[in-house]
C-alpha cells in the first residue's frame, strides 16, 4: 500500500514528557522569581503556570489581567521568530521566548513575566498616575512590589539561556525519534547527541554569564572522571594555546578548588585569605567568579564556571554572585534532565 500522507506535525507534547517539563519549568520559575508558562503557537497552555512563591496567582492575573499580553507578543496570524518583550502602562515587562524543534520550526514559547525591569516607580507617582486611570492604586503597588527586580541586563542574560534551554530540550527529542527509526540502540550516536547539546548548553551558560556580569571573559570546564582533571570546553578571550594547555586537578587553582568543595568564590585583589589570594595567579586580576556545575545525583562534580575583570570600574559584587548562582542552577537542572528526554523521546512511539 502507498503511504504518500503527509508526516503528522511534531508539537511539544509529543517529543517530550509533560510532567517533567511542568517540573523543569517549576524549577526555572522558583529560581528566577518569575511566573513562567510554555504555549503553543496558538496560545495553547502545554502544562500549567508555574508561579514563583512570592506572588499570588488568582490577584496578580485579576489585577494585571496577565493572559491579555499574549495576542501582542505572539499575534496568532503571524509566527513570531525571534524573542520579544511587551511592557505595559502598570509598568510591567513580559517577554516571549521561542523554543525551536529545528532551526525553522518553532514548536513552543516560553512566556516570562510579569517582572520589574530597571528600577521600581515611585511610590507616590505610580499611585497619582495609575489613580487617574481609575484603577486600584493601592492594591497595583502592593502586588508590583512582590514581583521580581531585574536590570535589563540581568533579564537579558536570563531569557537567552532559557532559550537555549528549551531549544535544546525539544531538538535533542526530536533527534531521539528521527535515531529511533534510522539507528535504534546506537549508544555512541546516543552519547555523542546528548554531548553536542550539553556544549550547546555550557555555551549559553558562559554567554549569559558574561553579558549578566559584565565579565572581561571566562571559562567552562569540564571534568574527565578517567583523567581526575578539568579541562576548557568553552572560553571567551583566552588564547588557543592557553585552551590547550590547562588542565588542573580537583584542589588545584581557584577553579580545582570550587570543584572540591562545590562552593561558589568571589575573589577580588582585596581578598587577604591565604589560601586564595596564593591561587590567584595573575597580577592584573580585578575581580573573578568561580562557580562549580553540578548534575543532580552525580558523586563527581560535572566542571567549574570561571569568569573574570581586569576593570577596577566593574568589580564583581554580591549582587553578581546571586544572579550567577541562578543561571547555574537553570543550567544545572536543564542538563541534568537531557539524558531523561532523551530517553524518553527514544522509548515514545512518533505520534
Amino acid at each position: 500500500m502507498d503511504n504518500d500522507s503527509p508526516t503528522p506535525r511534531l508539537g511539544l507534547r509529543e517529543l517530550v514528557d509533560p510532567s517533567r517539563w511542568q517540573s523543569l519549568q517549576t524549577h526555572f520559575a522558583r529560581v528566577l522569581g518569575i511566573l513562567i508558562r510554555t504555549i503553543s503557537p496558538s496560545h495553547e497552555l502545554l502544562v500549567a503556570p508555574s508561579w514563583p512563591p512570592s506572588v499570588e496567582a488568582d490577584r496578580a492575573i485579576n489585577l494585571l489581567k496577565i493572559g491579555e499580553e499574549l495576542d501582542q507578543l505572539a499575534p496568532r496570524r503571524d509566527a513570531v521568530r525571534e524573542g520579544t518583550t511587551v511592557t505595559t502602562v502598570l509598568g510591567v515587562t513580559y517577554a516571549l521566548v521561542p523554543i525551536r524543534m529545528t532551526a525553522e520550526e518553532i514548536v513552543a514559547y516560553f512566556v516570562v513575566g510579569p517582572a520589574v525591569l530597571g528600577s521600581r516607580e515611585d511610590e507616590l507617582s505610580f499611585r497619582r498616575r495609575i489613580g487617574a486611570m481609575g484603577l486600584d492604586a493601592e492594591a497595583l503597588h502592593a502586588l508590583l512590589v512582590s514581583l521580581k527586580l531585574y536590570t535589563f541586563t540581568a533579564f537579558r542574560s536570563a531569557l537567552n539561556l532559557l532559550e537555549e534551554v528549551g531549544t535544546s530540550i525539544a531538538q535533542l527529542a526530536y533527534q531521539a525519534k528521527q535515531l529511533t527509526a534510522m539507528a535504534p540502540g546506537s549508544l555512541k550516536i546516543d552519547e555523542a547527541v546528548i554531548a553536542y547539546h550539553t556544549d550547546r548548553v555550557l555555551h549559553s551558560l558562559l554567554d549569559a554569564a558574561t553579558l549578566a556580569t559584565k565579565a572581561d571573559g571566562g571559562s567552562v570546564m569540564l571534568y574527565d572522571p578517567q583523567r581526575d582533571e578539568l579541562k576548557i570546553r568553552a572560553a571567551q578571550g583566552l588564547s588557543d594555546e592557553i585552551i590547550a594547555a590547562t588542565a588542573l586537578r580537583r584542589g588545584e587553582g581557584l577553579a580545582g578548588l570550587a570543584a572540591q568543595e562545590r562552593r561558589l568564590l568571589l575573589l577580588d585583589d582585596q581578598t587577604f585569605d591565604g589560601r586564595l589570594k596564593a591561587r590567584m595567579g595573575r597580577a592584573n586580576l580585578v575581580s573573578s567568579l568561580i562557580a562549580p556545575l553540578t548534575v543532580e545525583g552525580a558523586s563527581q562534580p560535572l566542571g567549574v564556571l570561571n569568569l573574570r575583570t581586569s576593570n577596577p570600574q566593574r568589580r564583581f559584587t554580591q549582587e553578581h554572585m546571586e544572579l550567577l548562582r541562578r543561571l547555574i542552577d537553570l543550567t544545572d537542572a536543564a542538563l541534568s534532565n537531557l539524558q531523561v528526554f532523551f530517553t524518553h523521546a527514544r522509548s515514545s512511539p512518533s505520534s
